[in-house]
């Protein structure tokens, strides 16, 4: 018979059913955040499924290397993708957070 708890447990899963607890004063950071999967890859960064550690909701988070961007003259287009995404809302659009 094949025991699920034990192997979760070998494998390194929490075993606890308490979700963490993070102050809401403490700023968001990538620490509060589980990487279920990637979505997409760009040249200096990626898209991956994430899961709040405590809300267990579920993000779209996009990451980039902050070196990378400078080094090839992409900060321009970062921050104007930043502006474009906070301004527009659509249903076929992830709404930025």
């Amino acid at each position: 018979m094949f025991h699920w708890g034990k192997w979760k447990k070998r494998m390194g899963a929490n075993s606890s059913s308490k979700r963490p607890v993070f102050d809401d004063k403490e700023d968001v950071n990538f620490d509060h955040f589980q990487i279920l999967r990637a979505i997409g890859k760009g040249s200096f960064g990626k898209v991956c499924i994430v899961q709040k550690r405590d809300t267990e909701k579920m993000y779209a988070m996009k990451y980039m290397n902050k070196q990378q961007c400078i080094e090839r003259d992409e900060v321009r287009n970062v921050f104007r993708e930043l502006e474009i995404l906070q301004d527009i809302e659509h249903v076929f659009l992830v709404n930025l957070w």
